[in-house]
């Protein structure tokens, strides 16, 4: 995607024939005030968000439509009031990034680059309509072309799960009936994304590094973590960091102690750990409580999360900047209550879990991934958590803390 930075990026591609308007451009003059305004903003926001695509504001096409000149505006609260037609005006909301560039002697104006990815959750609404973008121009969307878009993105979803639970058969033998596994694929990545990790000399420092970046304070307060991992081991096509594996076992023994992270050469990363359902015991309860299998929810999340902050850092050293399919499964729930309202002393312990497994399926760009990760987090986690009735202990969860670093 072309990526222009200063006046001088703007006026070279304007002297060599380069700002035509196209499928994934689109250059704007100025952006008037008022609402009308507004909703043509967010149909092109929601047309462009179907294939990725730039605007460009601050480029005069004159009367003919074919002399183009640099225009420069007023930069001041624009790239704030673009933003917020992004996420309030288009439905579902579109997560966009703005670049302001300064003109040479005009303090306070410039121009304005937004840039819009390719949205997982296309097609987009804008007040009742679907829009696309055709050529040049934004173009309403029919029936059969919406139905066939949310489709296919059902069918993507349905794809990534069943892709989770062969990575669950293909961990081989278990000592425990209850797994979690968190599978993110980058769609449309190239076949041999990470041959470059796999194939070097140095792929056990690289992989460390970039997990130990990934993790937070937090994913160093449960077991097993990955946070602390130092072992590594080769995949089929790939090559992992684990946790709790010794003497060529995985997840044999059942000690409730392995967990691990594959980076396969096409890019996915499988994290697979044993310990998201546990044994609660009351020892010092009197008269004798009966020992509770419970959901250990503060693994999931933290494996999810620490997941989801590693395939935004596989984007950024690998140079993928599209967007990844999520899937995740627990399985051998049947029958568990949450850990967290069965910890407490008092008030209500939660709901049983009534299926054998749970599983969900999302999607998530890269500024999602690096933005608002656990947005993505809640995608996947939340209906486990309201099946427990646990959801409202997680509640303050899924805000986005200030990064401390790990």
């Amino acid at each position: 995607m072309w990526d222009p930075r200063t006046e001088e990026d703007l006026r070279a591609a304007l002297d060599h024939g380069l700002l035509e308007e196209t499928h994934y451009l689109d250059l704007k003059r100025t952006v008037d005030p008022g609402k009308s305004a507004n909703r043509k903003i967010a149909a092109d926001i929601a047309s462009f968000a179907l294939d990725g695509g730039t605007i460009v504001i601050g480029v005069d096409e004159g009367a003919d439509g074919a002399t183009l000149s640099l225009w420069p505006v007023e930069l001041a609260g624009l790239p704030e009031r673009i933003e917020s037609i992004a996420a309030t005006v288009v439905h579902e909301p579109v997560r966009i990034s703005t670049t302001r560039i300064p003109a040479a002697g005009k303090p306070g104006q410039g121009y304005l680059v937004v840039r819009i990815l390719q949205s997982p959750r296309a097609p987009h609404m804008v007040e009742g309509r679907y829009y696309g973008r055709g050529d040049k121009e934004n173009r309403v969307l029919s029936q059969e072309e919406v139905l066939r878009l949310h489709e296919r993105r059902l069918a993507g979803r349905t794809d990534i799960l069943a892709e989770t639970h062969r990575a669950i058969e293909e961990l081989g033998p278990r000592g425990n009936t209850s797994i979690l596994v968190i599978l993110a694929e980058p769609i449309g990545a190239p076949d041999d994304l990470l041959v470059p990790l796999t194939e070097s000399g140095s792929w056990q420092s690289t992989v460390l590094s970039l997990v130990q970046q990934a993790a937070l304070s937090e994913h160093r307060e449960y077991a097993p973590t990955l946070a602390e991992a130092g072992s590594f081991g080769r995949r089929a096509n790939a090559v992992a960091i684990t946790t709790g594996m010794h003497d060529g076992a995985r997840f044999e023994a059942g000690t409730n102690r392995a967990a691990e992270i594959a980076f396969h050469e096409n890019g996915s990363l499988l994290l697979a750990s044993e310990r998201a359902v546990e044994i609660q015991t009351f020892p010092h309860v009197n008269p004798t409580t009966p020992d509770v299998e419970v959901v250990f929810e503060t693994l999931i999340l933290g494996h999810t999360l620490l997941m989801m902050r590693l395939a935004a850092l596989v984007s950024q050293t690998f140079g993928f900047s599209g967007t990844w399919r999520i899937g995740l499964v627990v399985t051998g729930l049947r029958g568990t209550r949450s850990f967290t309202l069965c910890a407490r002393r008092f008030g209500h312990d939660g709901a049983v879990y009534t299926a054998d497994s749970y599983q969900r399926a999302t999607e998530a760009t890269l500024l999602d991934l690096t933005a608002e990760p656990r947005t993505v987090v809640k995608a996947l986690v939340a209906p486990l958590l309201r099946s427990l009735d646990a959801h409202h202990a997680w509640e303050t969860y899924f805000t986005e803390p200030a990064d401390d670093g790990g």
